[in-house]
């Protein structure tokens, strides 16, 4: 567990020190998502639907640097850092025997690269992005199971962004998560963005 986060801690660091120009923005998450998942032959349910925090570093386009009214289609990178909590009940190992299953804690670490549309407005941006890439996801039950695993990752989500200042802003919409399993999230998110500001156009 220590060598898994120093070494994901390793890797955020380098990509922030040596990708200063792709990565300008963060952004931390309050999310209500409905998950049911399929994990080591035991099927799984979030303890809390609403709650579950997480945090992604991503490639943000600032308002002032396009017209009121505008848009664009790219290419863009987004590293993404999420937890949850699952619980279940009792899952049969034989036709004659059952076996306790605990709650199991779910760390992911994802990488993904993205085609966004996203259409600017007076009133604030409107993003819709498909992603896909991979995942490092940790699971430990705290009573034998303790795993890592890789697994690809696809997404598409849609989101409202407004920026309150130069450099803060929020963001929020529906998202689809296809891991192990599928997640449906509404995320509501707070950002900082650290990239220069364009002085706007004319």
């Amino acid at each position: 567990m220590i060598k898994l986060k120093k070494a994901i801690a390793l890797l955020l660091i380098l990509l922030l020190n040596s990708s200063c120009s792709i990565f300008n923005a963060g952004t931390a998450h309050l999310k209500y998502s409905d998950i049911d998942a399929g994990l080591e032959g035991n099927k799984y349910e979030l303890k809390e639907k609403l709650g579950s925090i997480s945090a992604s570093i991503r490639q943000l386009e600032h308002p002032k640097g396009y017209r009121s009214w505008d848009y664009i289609v790219k290419l863009s990178p987004s590293i993404h850092l999420d937890r949850f909590e699952f619980q279940a009940g009792v899952a049969a190992t034989s036709p004659t025997t059952t076996t306790n299953v605990y709650d199991l804690k779910y760390r992911r670490l994802s990488g993904l690269g993205n085609l966004k549309i996203e259409f600017f407005t007076p009133g604030g941006q409107l993003v819709f992005t498909a992603g896909f890439g991979g995942a490092i996801y940790r699971l430990d039950d705290g009573h034998g199971l303790k795993t890592t695993k890789t697994r690809e990752v696809r997404k598409f989500d849609i989101a409202y962004s407004v920026f309150l200042t130069d450099r803060i802003f929020l963001m929020m919409g529906p998202r689809y998560y296809k891991t192990a399993f599928e997640q449906y999230t509404f995320t509501f998110r707070v950002g900082y963005f650290w990239g220069d500001v364009p002085r706007g156009l004319k």
